[in-house]
């Protein structure tokens, strides 16, 4: 199982109900929002379509809603929100009750989320795999990162070693090479080439005319394709082996699959 629980529908509240408790789990962090646009109270301030509550070990904490709705409680062990230098980069430890987001990263959230779900509850049993869990474990823990960090102006140069472009890509390509079969993501080649993503970005536009994303992203199709055509067509499922590597969206994953092989991934199964 992934070391952190999702749970969705944590609670479907009605306005004069509330979920209350005092002792989240400790050793980490239990973050509660919205899984839809609504509006709601917590600890007695106002929740709306861009905050989350966040409670630590013994924090106390009280939510009701203003019209019926859903909640989404996410638990985060503290060692999943760390870098690789193991530094807190999303000042998670200073966060606690009611935190107002940007709306912008609020919303690329819960679009993951709801991916997630739908791909969930459309194909339960493809995330039974180990590879799978590994994968929303990655991309989630990613997401919440980037959902939850403090955004800086400029990029910080104090004591910053310069890192060669050139160094940079050969650091990058030997932790693809050792990651076969993995879903790899961005935030993890930068920390691995000891740079920012945004120093990553152009090392990669430079050598390979792509971002760090496009990269991936042929990778993983690529990945794909090459489980597809090593599959039993009587077993595996094309939802299955996609969910090894990552990919919920299946609408828009079959179409770049299509665009890249010319044949849509269950063409790619047919065939055998």
């Amino acid at each position: 199982m992934m070391p952190f629980r999702w749970k969705v529908e944590a609670a479907n509240l009605c306005p004069t109900h509330f979920l209350r408790t005092t002792t989240p789990q400790s050793g980490g962090v239990t973050i509660f929002f919205h899984t839809q646009k609504s509006s709601g109270w917590g600890n007695g301030r106002r929740i709306d379509e861009s905050s989350l509550m966040i409670a630590g070990a013994g924090d106390e904490f009280c939510l009701t809603n203003d019209a019926p709705g859903r909640w989404c409680s996410l638990y985060i062990p503290n060692g999943m929100l760390t870098d690789a230098n193991g530094d807190a980069t999303t000042a998670v430890a200073s966060m606690h009750g009611v935190v107002h987001m940007s709306p912008h990263r609020f919303e690329r959230f819960r679009l993951v989320l709801e991916q997630l779900g739908v791909a969930a509850r459309r194909s339960p049993g493809a995330f039974e795999s180990a590879a799978a869990q590994r994968a929303a474990e990655r991309k989630l823990i990613g997401e919440i990162r980037n959902l939850l960090a403090v955004p800086h102006e400029a990029e910080p140069t104090h004591g910053r070693r310069v890192v060669p472009r050139r160094e940079i890509i050969r650091m990058s390509m030997d932790f693809v090479d050792q990651q076969d079969r993995e879903y790899l993501a961005v935030e993890q080649l930068a920390a691995v080439a000891g740079v920012s993503e945004r120093t990553l970005r152009a090392a990669f536009h430079q050598y390979f005319g792509a971002t760090p994303v496009q990269y991936l992203k042929l990778r993983t199709l690529h990945h794909v394709r090459k489980a597809l055509k090593g599959a039993d067509p009587s077993v595996a499922t094309v939802t299955e082996i996609a969910t090894q590597f990552g990919v919920w969206h299946f609408g828009r994953f079959a179409r770049d699959y299509r665009f890249l092989f010319g044949e849509l991934p269950s063409e790619t199964v047919r065939h055998l």
